[in-house]
């Protein structure tokens, strides 16, 4: 499972999903804390983004039994970890936070190509495939032809090939097509382009809240909001893309409101943990973003 695929899996592209949101906290608020979060403070801070304790306490259970968290029970107190594949997870997306949209980066001229056959009876695997070749920056130039202007095709071959899909061809080369707008026409440039205005936008007509539980949500919304730009702009070169393409200059926007709420967001989070624990209320902690740009 990719850090996207519980949200793609889900009907409606806007759905926010818990799992993400679960993975968004451990990463914001409790990065790389060797102890684990007490189970409590998750499920308030996820009835505090609108999930009834319920649905919460049945996401860390799904979570559990996907080898997502881990577990663990003292006395009547349960508390949760990342494992270590979900760490994993986080980690790489970390680094993708900390780098995309500060750079515009270098193209050597080539596409990884993908051919592959699903059978219609297999929809899951077809389903998982897509998914996973988009979090890896490829898009569909025809039905079962996917291609990125990054060197990834072996990485995706090996995704292919985890998923049980047989029928894969892979290739590094240079493109020419009839296609009007080129190959990066599978990316629907113009409607990526408007998003991130409409985003930029937004985020700064939502100004900053001074009351902890609105900061906290509004600043889960506008990581999610940033995140789902991963799936959407790859990080295609810019020799592909339209003049004044709009991913630094939102990222700049994105980086400084985000860290704007940080403190009111961490004393939230702070809060919540220690209503259970008073010592690990101390580990809470924010994650701050890069508002510089790499030149």
């Amino acid at each position: 499972m990719t850090f996207d695929e519980d949200a793609a899996s889900s009907p409606g592209p806007r759905r926010i999903s818990p799992v993400r949101q679960v993975l968004t906290i451990f990463g914001d608020y409790w990065w790389h804390v060797s102890e684990p979060m007490p189970t409590g403070a998750i499920v308030t801070a996820l009835t505090d983004l609108g999930l009834k304790e319920a649905a919460a306490r049945a996401t860390l259970a799904r979570m559990a039994r996907s080898d997502l968290l881990l577990a663990e029970r003292v006395g009547r107190r349960t508390t949760h970890r990342l494992s270590p594949h979900a760490q994993d997870m986080v980690d790489e997306e970390g680094t993708w936070l900390e780098s995309f949209g500060r750079g515009e980066p270098r193209w050597d001229g080539l596409w990884s190509v993908l051919a592959f056959s699903i059978p219609e009876s297999e929809r899951s695997s077809r389903h998982l495939a897509r998914s996973r070749l988009r979090w890896l920056g490829f898009a569909p130039l025809y039905d079962g032809v996917w291609l990125s202007p990054r060197d990834r095709a072996a990485e995706a071959m090996a995704q292919l090939r985890e998923l049980g899909v047989r029928d894969v061809t892979a290739m590094r080369a240079t493109l020419e097509t009839s296609i009007a707008g080129g190959p990066q026409s599978a990316w629907a440039l113009e409607d990526v382009a408007g998003e991130y205005r409409r985003f930029a936008v937004d985020i700064e007509a939502a100004g900053i809240p001074a009351e902890p539980v609105a900061a906290f949500r509004e600043r889960m919304r506008v990581m999610l909001g940033w995140q789902a730009f991963r799936m959407r702009d790859t990080g295609i070169p810019a020799e592909l893309l339209p003049a004044d393409w709009p991913r630094m200059s939102t990222r700049r926007a994105w980086a400084r409101r985000y860290n704007e709420l940080g403190d009111c967001a961490e004393a939230r989070m702070r809060l919540l943990v220690s209503e259970i624990d008073a010592d690990l209320a101390a580990l809470v902690s924010r994650r701050r973003m890069p508002e510089d740009l790499n030149t």
